[in-house]
C-alpha cells in the first residue's frame, strides 16, 4: 500500500475507532449505574445498546455517541431544562418521551444516576410494548391487508422463424 493511501485509511479509521471506544465507555457507564437495579436486560435495538426494565425500554446508547433516556411526561421538563440536554430527533420529528442527556453527564455518574433511576422506575411501571400490542381487543385491530393483485403470467415469446 502506498504511503498516501495508508494515511488516508488511517485518517478515516481513527474517528471510527474513537466513536467505537466512546460507545463502549457509555455502555459501561450505564452497566455500572444499573448493576443493582431489578429486572434489567440489555439487547441490541436499532443498531444501539438498549436497556430494558421488565421488558420496557428506558435507556439507549445512541450510535451518535449520546445516552438517551425515556421518561414520563411529568419528568421530561426537568431533564430537558438542563444545559446540553437535547430532544431525540428521528429525521425531522422529535421523538416524544426521549431526551439525550447532556454530554457532561458522560463523565459525571453522580449527575446521571438520578435520571437513570427515574427512567428505570418509570419503565417498571409500564408494561412491555410487546404485551401492549398483544392485549389490544380484536375489534380494534386493523384488518389485514389484502395481497396485491398479481399480474397475469406472460407466455413465452414464439419465434417467428420457421425451422
Amino acid at each position: 500500500m502506498q504511503t498516501g493511501a495508508r494515511d488516508w485509511v488511517h485518517s478515516r479509521a481513527a474517528p471510527l475507532l474513537r466513536m467505537r471506544t466512546l460507545l463502549l465507555e457509555l455502555r459501561s457507564r450505564l452497566d455500572d449505574l444499573t448493576a443493582g437495579f431489578p429486572q434489567v436486560t440489555v439487547r441490541r435495538m436499532f443498531g444501539c445498546d438498549a436497556f430494558l426494565a421488565g421488558g420496557a425500554i428506558f435507556a439507549m446508547v445512541w450510535r451518535e455517541g449520546r445516552i438517551g433516556l425515556r421518561l414520563p411526561d411529568d419528568l421530561l421538563p426537568g431533564l430537558r431544562a438542563l444545559p446540553g440536554a437535547d430532544p431525540w430527533r428521528h429525521r425531522d420529528m422529535v421523538v416524544r418521551q426521549w431526551v439525550l442527556v447532556p454530554e457532561s453527564f458522560h463523565d459525571d455518574p453522580e449527575g446521571l444516576a438520578p435520571w437513570v433511576r427515574k427512567a428505570h422506575g418509570a419503565a417498571l411501571g409500564r408494561e412491555p410494548a410487546s404485551t401492549r400490542r398483544a392485549s389490544r381487543p380484536a375489534a380494534t385491530r386493523r384488518p389485514k391487508r389484502k395481497p396485491a393483485a398479481r399480474a397475469p403470467k406472460r407466455r413465452p415469446r414464439q419465434s417467428s422463424k420457421k425451422v
